[in-house]
């Protein structure tokens, strides 16, 4: 009976989706495939870094839903075998442990003009570089700032509301579990965040972020500024970010910052779009009250857009990592990446 009610349902979705185009949902992938060479290891490998499905769309002019997955978070397939008496091997037994590969689903709601309440598991809105997403970042791995954020995705509730006067500003506010990616959590103490951007002038975009915690009863603190600003085919982006973890102890403090650049050269042939040179520049303090513990790195990277696929392109970064302990020995890396998305 369960099973008759649940194929009606899904049937009768169909049904209005299709007489609704509107309301029909939406869907969206991309894939990501690297070639990452480790210089302090002398060796390379092959890899799938993200496949990622996406679907999205309304239920009615105030409501709409919105899930996102990652197949490559799917555990590897482990086997057994056993020996026949003439020496010979036959499969036994197959097992795969697989983990959560649900990146986003949130219900949005969209009750007036300019503002959306958003309830489910999505991104924190906090910094700029953690919301945007990984098929359109300017370079093949995220920031080292990542240190210094909370979690990317978090089970939660968020408010945001934009306005024009006097002019263009988002505001958001979250309540979040704090325990991350499909993770539940039940107790007296939720994590919150304040996100507001303001753009003063065409094409540039400042932030300020905050977001407060609380770990076995102690308070950790985020705060992240950022401003990124577009002249033509010229982008210049900047994020500073910080984090204060209160012990019993003492007081750990640990900050970051980057740079980047990028330049969008058109490409008059009919294979390649548009060429676009990249760097950035960037540095990490894990622990402010330990001198000579900075982590370093400067990633040159150059990009080729394809012009007769809906979006390809071929990347090349290569990233060079400076310790200033003079000890860690150095991670160089070399990474090739061939991206695909519809």
């Amino acid at each position: 009976m369960k099973k008759s009610l649940l194929i009606l349902a899904v049937l009768g979705f169909m049904g209005f989706a299709q007489n609704n185009p509107d309301y029909a949902p939406k869907f969206s992938g991309y894939v990501r495939a690297w070639h990452q060479t480790d210089f302090a290891k002398g060796q390379g490998q092959y890899l799938v870094k993200q496949a990622r499905l996406g679907i999205n769309g309304y239920v009615n002019d105030y409501a709409a839903y919105k899930f996102l997955f990652d197949f490559t978070r799917l555990g590897s397939l482990k086997t057994t075998s056993g020996t026949t008496a003439a020496g010979e091997k036959f499969l036994t037994g197959a097992t795969a442990n697989f983990s959560d590969v649900m990146l986003d689903a949130a219900a949005v709601f969209k009750p007036i003009k300019n503002l959306e309440i958003s309830a489910g598991q999505f991104k924190v809105p906090f910094s700029t570089d953690n919301l945007s997403s990984d098929q359109n970042a300017e370079f093949a791995n995220r920031p080292l700032s990542t240190n210094v954020s909370p979690s990317i995705r978090d089970i939660g509730l968020s408010i945001g509301y934009n306005f024009n006067v006097p002019f263009k500003t988002e505001l958001i506010a979250g309540s979040f579990n704090g325990s991350g990616l499909n993770k539940s959590e039940n107790d007296k103490s939720t994590d919150y965040t304040f996100r507001a951007v303001v753009s003063p002038i065409k094409d540039l975009a400042i932030a300020g972020n905050y977001y407060g915690a609380k770990v076995q009863g102690y308070a950790v603190n985020f705060m992240n500024f950022s401003l990124a600003y577009k002249i033509g085919k010229l982008l210049v982006d900047g994020e500073y970010g910080g984090k204060n973890s209160k012990t019993s102890g003492s007081d750990l403090k640990s900050n970051s910052y980057f740079v980047f650049a990028t330049y969008s050269f058109p490409f008059p042939g009919n294979l390649i779009k548009e060429v676009i040179p990249a760097v950035r520049y960037e540095m990490y303090d894990p622990n402010s009250n330990i001198v000579d513990n900075e982590i370093g790195r400067i990633t040159v990277g150059l990009s080729f857009e394809f012009a007769k696929i809906n979006f390809a392109r071929f990347r090349v970064n290569y990233e060079k990592f400076n310790y200033k302990d003079g000890v860690t020995k150095n991670p160089d890396k070399l990474i090739l990446e061939l991206q695909t998305r519809f």
